[in-house]
Formats: structure tokens, C-alpha cells, sequence
């Protein structure tokens, strides 16, 4: 069952919170905050994946399609799969454009902590291949004007499991949120 952990507004925070308008939520359970957290991830698609393999950190921006608080990404290919070889321990970030001039708290965005599974097309077929039915990546065929996955390829998909997520938007309410899948 997942928790929450909401840090409390730093005191020199609150008045000019309130002076800028920002009313932070409190949240009476992970459900709303999940909700919420939804709502922001169903707006992007495009996070950055952060690996570390033989002391050497790689951060890559990637699309991803959801199912649920699980993250996929389609690649075929790159230096990523052989740092996942290695360490399947994962961070990511995901965030909005914004003007910190204009307004300094109205960013949005989160950080992710979990790990990673590889479902490759040649491997694991049927996993494969429902995962690309559930997230109908179709649509991303369509778009590039393709009926099927160009051939000779070495398809796979990510399948990113946050274990925690801190995610903060201000201007939305939510200061400083922690979401935990197993409490």
C-alpha cells in the first residue's frame, strides 16, 4: 500500500506563499495525491532516464506511455540497455518548462526513484507485444506514417517501476509531496 509523506511549508515559505497566492493542499490520502500526480503525468511525455554503470552516470530524455504508476519506454536500441545489463536501480526526472524570472514557484515537476525491466520483442514476445497493445503504441506508428515496426530492429521496452516519487507544483497546490509504493 502506498504512503505519503508531505513536508510541512518552511516557515520564511509561508507568508510569502501567501503573498503570491499559493495554497498548499494538504492531502488526507494517497489516492487525491495520486490523482493530482496523474494529472501532471498525463500532460508530459517525456522523461529523463538516469543510469550509472562502472561509476559512470548517463541521463537520457526519453517518451514514455503509462499503465497505472508503471512507466514504458519503446527503444530500439542504445548504451542504455548495457548500462541495464549492469544496474537495473533507475532515477528519473520529469519536468515543465518555466520562467523563473516571471515566477520563481511556478515549477512543476518530479523525481523518481525504482527499477527497471527490460521486455524485449525477441525475448519476450507475447509480454511484448501486450504491452504494445496496452499502451496502444500504434498511435506512434501512425504518426510516423509506418504500419508496423520497421523490421531487423531489436525492440524493447523499459518498464519503469517507481518505488518513490517527489513531485512539487506549487502554483497547483502540492509543496513537497513524497509518494512511497510499499509505505
Amino acid at each position: 500500500m502506498p504512503t505519503l509523506k508531505q513536508q510541512p511549508i518552511p516557515k520564511p515559505f509561508e507568508s510569502h506563499f501567501a503573498k503570491v497566492g499559493i495554497q498548499v493542499k494538504p492531502y488526507a490520502s494517497v489516492e487525491q495525491f495520486e490523482k493530482d500526480l496523474m494529472v501532471f503525468l498525463q500532460r508530459n511525455h517525456v522523461l529523463h532516464l538516469s543510469l550509472c554503470k562502472d561509476n559512470t552516470p548517463r541521463s537520457t530524455p526519453l517518451e514514455y506511455r503509462l499503465d497505472g504508476m508503471v512507466f514504458y519506454v519503446l527503444s530500439a536500441g542504445g548504451a542504455k540497455f548495457g548500462y541495464l545489463e549492469r544496474n537495473n536501480n533507475v532515477s528519473f526526472s520529469i519536468a515543465e518548462p518555466y520562467d523563473s524570472n516571471a515566477d520563481y514557484f511556478g515549477y512543476k515537476g518530479l523525481q523518481a526513484w525504482g527499477t527497471a525491466e527490460i521486455i524485449s520483442k525477441s525475448e519476450h514476445g507475447e509480454a511484448f507485444d501486450r504491452a504494445f497493445s496496452k499502451l496502444n503504441c500504434e498511435e506512434i506508428l501512425e504518426q510516423l506514417g509506418v504500419a508496423e515496426l520497421l523490421p531487423g530492429m531489436n525492440y524493447r521496452f523499459i518498464k519503469l517501476t517507481p518505488h518513490r516519487i517527489k513531485y512539487q507544483n506549487p502554483r497547483e497546490g502540492i509543496f513537497r509531496v513524497t509518494w512511497k509504493r510499499d509505505g
